[in-house]
């Protein structure tokens, strides 16, 4: 986590992240000009990377959603027909039956799980953190598109200015130039000083021109990271960015680390996953306890080969045929009560055929292939990988601000110095103006000179910059809004 001051805005967040509305449409305002609240909230709404990790929040929300619902009772039904040819068991009447039927059976069951060895509890608990943890994981992705955001934004301020600086030391080249043409056609200096000026006309031209590339450079950067078509018509509003101070006050970096460490998403994250990761322990452990759950079930049938018989009163019909020896030469005819037939509807069937039973389960594990054991071994380790990815985040932290501390300190160096340079080569290109004009020095070496004063003040902008940036980044260590 490490990293270049450039790199380092991919950590931090700041609270225009989270006090800015997500923007459904391009250039919210219809001004035609983004501000730089504008920007984070359409790109929090809209940048890819922040939807992809909302959809993975969507995702933790359902698993926890589910694990509540596990405790529900678990309630089906089911049904068949079958047809029947040859011997089968009749479901009606248990009966061996060997003739053509068909059969239909319809059951309702239920199960309600009494004590899983409280894997369901913390299971809920073990998801209740992740989503805590994607929570900020979400706003950590705001962060860091956010200070992308403010990095093309600074970029594109940087090289405006850049821009007015070429075009100043230009339009000076060029009065000088035509001061000098004036001179040259009235034989008071040599050609190869209109030469020189030219040359350097030329020179401050392609400063221009790449200062202008730059701002394009970072405005299509700026339209990228808001998932916008490139369009020439894409502006931003120039805030003002007042001069830094000369002698700030700054925490050290073991003061900074002590806020950080209390509001960064990322940091709230790692720390939950911990926790999250503890739950998931206790839930492999769960599976050390025996399971106890409730059941019932409500069945029917029909066979159509089942009738209704009903008896005849003092009526027999013969049944069969005995015999009186074990030679069968003594018969007889046995007669049994003669009844009459209906059929048996297929409701009634149903209705009467109805069956209930309910009851327990209780569930012992005693060897299952040491899967229990196992399962605990890795909740073990991946609980140790998530305090390492804890401690891991906190170490680059500090070792983040550290740097951040040393970068402000010697940004603001910088600052005081090119400051006092741009004052020296101010004052030495004013009076090669006048000796110029005054035939003492030529063009070369007030070309020279020219050179010196316009790269004094490009580095004054870009230490202006820069320990703005440094400031900034500290600020928002300290929990403090960062703004223009």
């Amino acid at each position: 986590m490490k990293k270049t001051s450039k790199t380092l805005l991919l950590v931090l967040g700041i609270g225009l992240a989270g006090s800015t509305g997500a923007m459904a449409q391009q250039d919210p305002s219809g001004d035609g000009i983004w501000t730089l609240q504008e920007a984070v909230g359409y790109a929090n709404a809209n940048n890819l990377q922040v939807r992809r990790t909302k959809l993975n929040k969507g995702l933790a929300e359902t698993d926890l959603k589910q694990s509540r619902f596990d405790r529900l009772p678990s309630v089906n039904g089911s049904s068949s027909y079958n047809f029947n040819y040859g011997t089968y068991v009749d479901p009606t009447t248990s009966e061996l039956r060997s003739e053509q039927s068909q059969t239909n059976n319809f059951q309702l069951s239920a199960s309600v799980p009494l004590f899983m060895g409280f894997q369901q509890v913390n299971s809920i608990k073990q998801n209740e953190l992740a989503l805590q943890a994607i929570e900020q994981d979400v706003l950590s992705a705001q962060n860091d598109i956010t200070i992308q955001i403010v990095t093309s934004y600074l970029n594109i301020l940087f090289a405006d200015e850049l821009i007015k600086i070429s075009q100043q030391t230009r339009d000076l080249t060029k009065q000088q130039l035509d001061r000098t043409k004036i001179l040259f056609d009235a034989g008071s200096v040599a050609e190869n000083a209109v030469l020189d000026l030219e040359s350097q006309l030329a020179a401050d031209d392609l400063e221009l021109i790449n200062a202008e590339n730059q701002r394009d450079i970072s405005r299509l950067s700026l339209m990228q990271l808001l998932n916008l078509p490139t369009s020439q018509e894409f502006q931003i509003e120039i805030p003002e960015i007042p001069e830094p101070d000369q002698d700030p006050v700054l925490l050290s970096g073991d003061q900074v680390y002590d806020v950080a460490v209390q509001t960064l998403p990322a940091i709230k994250a790692a720390d939950l996953r911990v926790l999250s990761a503890a739950k998931a322990l206790d839930v492999a452990r769960g599976g050390y306890y025996p399971r106890l759950s409730m059941f019932g079930s409500l069945n029917t049938f029909y066979s159509s080969a089942r009738d209704l018989r009903f008896p005849i009163e003092g009526t027999f019909s013969p049944n069969r045929i005995g015999f009186m020896n074990s030679e069968g030469t003594d018969p007889f005819i046995i007669y049994t009560p003669a009844s009459r037939i209906e059929s048996y509807e297929y409701f009634d069937q149903l209705k009467d055929g109805v069956g209930k039973n309910f009851g327990f389960n209780l569930q012992i594990p005693i060897l299952n292939g040491l899967q229990v054991r196992s399962n605990v071994q890795r909740a073990k380790l991946q609980q140790q990988d998530a305090q390492i990815n804890a401690d891991i985040a906190r170490n680059n932290l500090r070792q983040t601000i550290e740097q951040a501390y040393v970068d402000a300190v010697a940004a603001q160096r910088r600052y005081v110095a090119a400051k006092e340079q741009l004052r020296a080569a101010e004052k030495n290109y004013s009076n090669a103006q006048l000796r110029l004009n005054a035939g003492v020095i030529n063009t070369v070496d007030f070309n020279i000179i020219a050179n010196s004063y316009r790269a004094a003040q490009s580095n004054l902008s870009q230490a202006k910059y820069e320990y703005t940036f440094k400031l900034k980044v500290l600020d928002f260590y300290q929990g403090k809004d960062i703004s223009f």
